[in-house]
C-alpha cells in the first residue's frame, strides 16, 4: 500500500498549488520516495509504525525532489550539459557549468532528501538509530513485550 497517493498530493500536500509531479507519474516517483524513507527511517513504515501527514507530506516531497532531479539530469544529459549553466560566451562559444551548488547532484540529492525528512519527521521516532524496545527479548519494560 503507497504512502501516499496523488490525491493527498494534489490536495493535502500542494493545497492548491501546481503539481511538479504529473499524475501518470506519481505512483513511480512515490515508490522512490518510499524506499527512500524506509532507509532513512529504518524500515520502521514498513514493519507497521502509523503512516501519518508527515510521513505523507515527507514523501510528497521526497517524490518532488526525485522527480525534479530526474528531470534536470534527462534535460542535461540531452543538452549534453554537466549541471546548471552560470556563465555563457557568446563569440567564442562557451559555457561554464557549475554542479558544486545543484540539489540535482547524486551527493545534493542526498544531502536535500536528508533535510526533507528530517524536516518533516524530525519530530516523530521514525529517525532513532537505535533498537526499538519491543524489538528486544531482553527489554526492562514488561510492558513492551
Amino acid at each position: 500500500m503507497a504512502y501516499a497517493d496523488y490525491a493527498f498530493y494534489a490536495s493535502g500536500y500542494l493545497l492548491g498549488k501546481s503539481p511538479a509531479v504529473p499524475e501518470p507519474e506519481f505512483v513511480f516517483w512515490e515508490k522512490q520516495a518510499e524506499r527512500e524513507i524506509d532507509r532513512l527511517t529504518f524500515g520502521r513504515l514498513r514493519r507497521g509504525a502509523s503512516v501519518t501527514d508527515e510521513v505523507r507530506e515527507c514523501v510528497c516531497a521526497v517524490a518532488e525532489l526525485l522527480y525534479k532531479a530526474h528531470s534536470v539530469s534527462e534535460q542535461a544529459y540531452q543538452e549534453g550539459a554537466a549541471g546548471v549553466l552560470t556563465s555563457y560566451s557568446n563569440d567564442g562559444q562557451s559555457g561554464t557549468y557549475d554542479v558544486s551548488q545543484s540539489i540535482y547532484t547524486e551527493s545534493g540529492k542526498k544531502a536535500e532528501m536528508n533535510r526533507l525528512v528530517q524536516l518533516y519527521l524530525g519530530g516523530t521516532d521514525l529517525l532513532y538509530a537505535g533498537r526499538d524496545c519491543h524489538e528486544s527479548e531482553l527489554c526492562p519494560h514488561h510492558h513492551c513485550l
